[in-house]
Order: C-alpha cells, then structure tokens, then sequence
C-alpha cells in the first residue's frame, strides 16, 4: 500500500488506474477547479499536471494510456500523459458533459444536460484519428452517469425529467447499437443516482444514491430481486468499482473500502488505511492495482489480492 498526496489538497472524486502503474485524479466538485493530475505509483510522483479552471465530470484513460479523457464543464478534452497538453477538444450544447468508455476502447458515449433538456451521444474512434458519431438522441431529460455493460452491447444511464408538480428521476437501460431503451427503473427524488456500474459478467446493474447502500437490479430486465449490497453504520458509500474477476469495491465516508460477491452478496473484506474520507476507487484494467481519492487531495494505492 503506497499513500501519494496531490499537489493541490482537494476531493478527488473522480480516478482511473491505469495498466502500468498510472493513476489519473481529479475533482468534479462544484466551483473547485478540475485540475488532472497523473501519478506514477513506483516512484509516487505526479508525472503529470493539466492545468483547467473548470470542475471536471469525467475522467479515464484511453486504451493505449497515451490520453486522459477529461469532461468539465463545456468540453471532452484528450490530454496527453507524456506531455500534458489538451490534444483536441469538443464543445457540446448542453452543460456538463459526462462520458463512459467501452472496455475495449473503441467507443464513447457523451451525455450533455440542462435542467429541462440533453442529449446522449455514442462516438468511435481510432486514437489520434477523426472522431465519427455513430448516434444521437436529443431528448427532454437530464441525463448523467452513464456506463456500459461488460460486452459493450448496452448501457445505463441516470435520467432527470420534469413532469407537472414534480421531478421524476428513472435509470434507462439502453442498446449501445442504436440507443433505443430496454427497461426503466424509477427512483425516489430524495436519493438521487450518483453512480452506475454493471457486474464483471454483466448480469447485474449496481446503484449508488447517497446512502449505505448499494442497490442490485437484473441488467436483463430491471427486477429489482437481485438485492443490495448494506453497509453497518451510516457511513455513505462514495464509490464504486467493479474488479474483472467480480467483486465489488465500494469507497466509503468512514475511510474503508469493503469488498463485496455481487452474487452472493457476502462482505469479503473490509480495507482500513486511516487515510481519511474515501470519496472514489478504482481498479486497473486489468485488476492487479487499485487506487482511491480522499476528500483531501491522498490517493491510497494498493496491489489488489482476491
């Protein structure tokens, strides 16, 4: 376990780990600065700094590890690691853009949001060639926290709309192919989604809202049936992780990250570093790494073992 400090103290709620000991943080708090830095896990330095003024939504490596994708406030921006410059940029609408990378990086999906309107968008590209959208939908919701499934032949995303007297808050479950809809699951306006990830073999929808739980739902269907994963105490859980042998990392507000069977829906283990306030995790790729941001600019690395 290695404990590397950010050069800007901050929440760093938004982390990648990538396949060969990088780790990319920033913030998506609202007014702090979506600063990216890129920290390499032998030496514990940060390798990397791009600087933005703008709070940060979404943040990954692409498949190669050349680029940073980075979503802020108006723009998916391209970074890349070996120098930190912003290599193309593009300006969407809608405020706040979100995006989701396919496992085999070769798609994205854009989600761009107002109060009363947005789109989502699915891209393919060839690294450090043309960008060509494959679909697009313009609708009258609010969408965010978008993810794919596994395989990458659908995804799930948290939906806002507003209907007469009240808001109405759903998650959609969608064809990456076309992005017409297969099931909705509706959800109470007072816990609002705050993430989604499916299970390492995709038959299961993980929900985060701003509790101690975390809820199951059958990706194929919506069933509710397939249970929760509930925390003791009333830490909330600040992030999720989907390891690609199957369990589940949930980051909490106590400072543990507990491990999860999704299946069976056992606690494996529960991990204490005392290094603060848990606000993100993430595995690499290809589950040998993992890392987490704390509300105070640390990031906690440890080799995962399951």
């Amino acid at each position: 376990m290695r404990i590397i400090q950010s050069a800007n103290p901050r929440p760093l709620n938004l982390i990648a780990v990538g396949p060969n000991g990088l780790v990319a943080v920033a913030s998506r708090t609202f007014v702090v600065p979506g600063d990216v830095e890129v920290c390499d896990v032998t030496s514990g330095r940060i390798a990397m700094r791009f600087a933005n003024p703008d709070s940060a939504t979404s943040l990954a490596f692409t498949a190669d590890n050349r680029f940073v994708m980075l979503a802020d406030a108006a723009f998916l921006r391209f970074i890349e690691v070996a120098s930190g410059r912003s290599m193309s940029s593009t300006l969407f609408p809608n405020p706040r853009p979100e995006f989701a990378l396919s496992a085999d990086g070769e798609r994205f999906l854009v989600t761009s949001s107002n109060d009363t309107s947005g789109e989502v968008s699915c891209f393919t590209t060839a690294l450090g060639g043309d960008r060509r959208r494959l679909w697009h939908m313009d609708t009258g919701f609010a969408h965010s926290c978008p993810v794919f499934a596994p395989t990458g032949e659908k995804f799930a995303v948290a939906v806002r709309t507003l209907v007469p007297d009240w808001v109405r808050l759903m998650v959609q479950v969608r064809s990456a192919a076309s992005g017409a809809g297969y099931f909705t699951v509706p959800f109470d306006f007072a816990s609002p989604v705050r993430q989604l990830a499916f299970t390492a073999d995709g038959a299961k929808l993980l929900v985060r809202t701003d509790s101690n739980t975390v809820q199951l739902f059958d990706a194929a269907t919506g069933a509710a049936a397939a249970g929760v994963l509930k925390h003791k105490g009333r830490s909330f859980v600040t992030g999720i992780a989907v390891h690609p042998r199957g369990p589940v990392a949930c980051a909490r507000t106590d400072g543990t990250v507990t491990l999860w069977n999704a299946e069976t829906r056992e606690q494996l283990r529960v991990l204490d570093w005392k290094a603060g306030r848990l606000v993100s995790v993430a595995f690499a790729p290809d589950g040998a790494l993992a890392a987490a941001g704390t509300e105070d600019g640390k990031i906690v690395v440890w080799d995962v073992d399951v």
